[in-house]
């Protein structure tokens, strides 16, 4: 099922899974979730998950914060 939810709340989709957890396997389990940002724009969070550097993440904190450097470069670009 497709789902759709803002920014601000990925970090509750990040927290269904169990840690640790490989980049790889986070990317497909989201790969049907689009995420929304206050500018307007929209990504498809899977594919910006496989665009973080870990391989993999022990914590929501460590996936989160490198979703935010993915994030923070797009804007950037």
């Amino acid at each position: 099922m497709d789902r759709t939810l803002t920014y601000e709340h990925v970090e509750t989709a990040l927290a269904e899974f169990s840690y640790p957890i490989v980049r790889d396997d986070v990317a497909a389990e989201l790969a049907d979730v689009t995420v929304t940002f206050e500018s307007g724009a929209e990504a498809n969070l899977g594919a910006l998950v496989s665009e973080t550097d870990s391989d993999a993440f022990d914590a929501v904190a460590d996936l989160h914060e490198e979703l935010d450097d993915v994030v923070t470069a797009g804007i950037e670009q």
